[in-house]
């Protein structure tokens, strides 16, 4: 293993002219890995990451040892040990939320891939990479966790994240995932449904989410630099933060509300 080059260290902070969007980040992944995630929560898996790794820092990672097709828990762990002893090798300054990425829940992975992009622009030499040769054709995401190459994401892998998901990940997330655009899959009871108003109503939820999870990132990372100032209120501000929070069901008492529109055969709850 030739150590000779060692990793060039960015940190966090809430004062940054670099602002991605969910939309842009997801993009940037699937351009640089030739993946086809369409959550910023799939990337809980860790194997993107890894690969990145290896395309900043050639042969840090085993490639052979990324579970590309993982879809467990435990394969989740595997990929980020990966990472993690790729980080020590190359000298990275980072601790890895292990145990909070596998959940698969958007803010934590959102954090992450935001601190990870810019770690990429600070050691990337722009030499070309071709991601999906260098995983010998193997799809980037959920599936089949042997390895062998597959042209696309199968039902049944999609199940398991999916009953996966349901443990962890928000309304409005599950919403916007499971909704079927495909009319024939679709049966209203109600002919008087305003679907082009669901659609706007979610859509809004999630741009309002992503705010407030922008805003509660700033005040965290504001809390940790000021931890010695004021640390018993840091620590209270911080419990809030972190703490897991269930989402009331927004529709809860909407009667035009159709469950029949989320994919439950596949595990999702609404």
């Amino acid at each position: 293993m030739d150590r000779g080059k060692m990793a060039v260290n960015v940190h966090s902070t809430n004062v940054s002219s670099q602002n991605w969007s969910r939309h842009e980040m997801l993009s940037w992944v699937n351009t640089q890995m030739k993946a086809e995630f369409t959550k910023i929560e799939e990337l809980c898996t860790g194997a993107a990451y890894c690969q990145f790794m290896d395309m900043l820092f050639p042969n840090s990672v085993a490639i052979k040892r990324i579970k590309f097709r993982a879809n467990q828990e435990h394969e989740f762990v595997h990929n980020f040990k990966l990472l993690q002893a790729s980080f020590q090798k190359k000298a990275v300054h980072k601790e890895i939320p292990i145990e909070r990425l596998i959940k698969g829940r958007f803010q934590d992975n959102f954090e992450f891939l935001q601190w990870f992009r810019k770690f990429f622009n600070a050691n990337n030499n722009g030499k070309a990479y071709n991601a999906l040769a260098v995983r010998d054709g193997v799809t980037m995401g959920f599936g089949s966790s042997s390895g062998n190459s597959s042209k696309g994401p199968s039902n049944s892998a999609r199940s398991v994240y999916s009953a996966h998901q349901v443990r962890t990940r928000t309304f409005v997330s599950d919403a916007h995932l499971t909704y079927r655009k495909e009319k024939e899959v679709i049966e209203l009871a109600d002919d008087q449904f305003d679907m082009h108003g669901v659609l706007h109503e979610l859509e809004r939820a999630e741009q309002d989410r992503d705010m407030y999870v922008s805003k509660l990132r700033d005040v965290k990372v504001i809390c940790e630099e000021n931890r010695d100032e004021n640390p018993d209120v840091v620590k209270k501000i911080l419990e809030i933060i972190n703490e897991d929070a269930i989402q009331p069901f927004p529709f809860a008492n909407d009667k035009t509300f159709n469950s029949e529109l989320f994919d439950q055969a596949n595990g999702r709850q609404c």
